[in-house]
């Protein structure tokens, strides 16, 4: 299991915008930015069934993400992991509501099981800047 940092962790709890990127089944890559939230050492992000990211994790499960900020002191955390898709269960429940507690649009569209896929990105290796 990959240990993060308290600074990598303040860093993936401070922002909200991760950029995912998936391999689609040509092999090309696909890099998208989504709201995002850090929990016990897993990063996780919801999408939609059909999505473009959510076929291509379904056919090759290794995702890259990255977190960062850019200012004089240029911040990242970048995570090569391997992703799942929660659909329902204590997991999914859990993480939909830290969404609603952290973000207000999930706070105005919460998430139910069999809406929308939450997946969820077990992190392999990870390169930072902090």
């Amino acid at each position: 299991m990959i240990k993060f940092n308290k600074e990598e962790e303040k860093l993936l709890r401070k922002q909200d915008v991760a950029r995912i990127a998936t391999v689609s089944e040509k092999g090309w890559p696909q890099v998208t930015p989504v709201v995002h939230l850090y929990d016990n050492g897993a990063i996780y992000f919801i999408t939609d069934y059909g999505s473009k990211k959510q076929r291509n994790i379904e056919k090759n499960n290794k995702v890259a993400v990255a977190v960062d900020v850019y200012s004089r002191q240029p911040q990242s955390v970048i995570v090569q992991g391997r992703a799942e898709m929660l659909r329902k269960g204590e997991e999914f429940k859990r993480i939909e509501k830290l969404f609603e507690q952290r973000h207000a649009y999930y706070k105005a569209n919460p998430v139910k099981e069999g809406d929308a896929p939450i997946i969820k990105v077990t992190p392999v290796n990870k390169f930072s800047s902090l």
